[in-house]
């Protein structure tokens, strides 16, 4: 291999190297500024901030024994895993403040800690109540509890995706008059049809209240808004 070859080889190698260190720094820094960044809440048109972003004002610890203490900083809610119990949660004080039936509820929810249910959330449907399970039995079960006498493990909605730690997965639930939809990151968990369903909560599970929880796990929640439908 002649000299020129042998030069023209080490230019492209060290571009090449360059290049890959340059991305790799940039990348970095995108991922420091992302940390870093101040969190600011989205809420679109036709939405409803359910908390302010910095304080629990209108919410409530559920006191089930030995559960974590719900934080809100910087727009992110926090709910720690139960240190001592099974769950922690956070009820709505106002009830008549939300509907009952024909809303939809949008949050984002990442899980921090455990492998359990990071971002559940129970809900009004007209005159009983029902829970949405995200990432509930061992990190992947999610779904509806209940129906039918049967939870969200075991029913038509029982739907299974692998949740990483510290990623944030959209959840969008929408409950009228006569349906249920739940989906969670593009994932369509729920779409069913509720005449003739008894919808219920499961046994053992919070207060019938519009209640956000974990499960042995702690978890984090922001942007949450609802919107009513008419």
């Amino acid at each position: 291999m002649n000299k020129i070859k042998i030069i023209s080889l080490i230019v492209i190698a060290f571009t090449m190297t360059s290049c890959g260190g340059r991305q790799s720094n940039r990348q970095a820094g995108q991922d420091v500024a992302e940390a870093v960044a101040p969190f600011v809440q989205v809420v679109p048109d036709g939405w409803e901030a359910m908390i302010d972003g910095n304080s629990l004002e209108g919410w409530e610890v559920v006191r089930a024994g030995g559960e974590g203490e719900p934080t809100v900083k910087d727009g992110i809610l926090t709910l720690p895993m139960a240190p001592f119990g099974n769950s922690t949660g956070l009820r709505l004080e106002d009830e008549d403040a939300f509907p009952a039936i024909n809303y939809a509820i949008y949050y984002e929810a990442r899980r921090i800690e455990g492998n359990d249910i990071f971002g559940g959330v129970s809900f009004p449907y007209g005159d009983t109540y029902a829970s949405l399970i995200v990432g509930g039995w061992g990190g992947a079960t999610c779904g509806l509890s209940s129906i039918d006498g049967k939870d969200a493990s075991s029913n038509e909605t029982t739907t299974y995706i692998n949740f990483e730690d510290n990623v944030w997965y959209p959840v969008y639930l929408r409950v009228t008059t006569d349906s249920i939809i739940a989906v969670i990151n593009d994932v369509t968990v729920a779409n069913i049809a509720t005449d003739g369903k008894r919808i219920h909560l499961r046994s053992g599970t919070f207060v019938p209240s519009l209640t956000f929880s974990t499960f042995r796990t702690g978890g984090q929640i922001r942007n949450l808004r609802m919107k009513r439908i008419e």
